[in-house]
């Protein structure tokens, strides 16, 4: 009982969650409907430094798989 007033009185002074639907426009991005390709061994290399580099063995190893 005392937990159903609390969560009324509550209620009166939480403000609503609810979005403006032309303010969702501009600030939600949707999903797109096309799948995004991602070559992920583009950005892979190994854990010695923070970049690739070419004269890296292990680095080409990675990338190469």
């Amino acid at each position: 009982m005392i937990k159903k007033l609390w969560d009324k009185i509550k209620s009166w002074f939480t403000p609503k969650q609810e979005i403006d639907p032309h303010d969702e426009l501009y600030t939600v991005v949707p999903d797109p409907d096309v799948p995004v390709y991602k070559d992920e061994k583009a950005a892979t290399h190994c854990s010695s430094h923070t970049r690739f580099r070419k004269s890296c063995h292990v680095c080409v190893e990675v990338a190469n798989g």
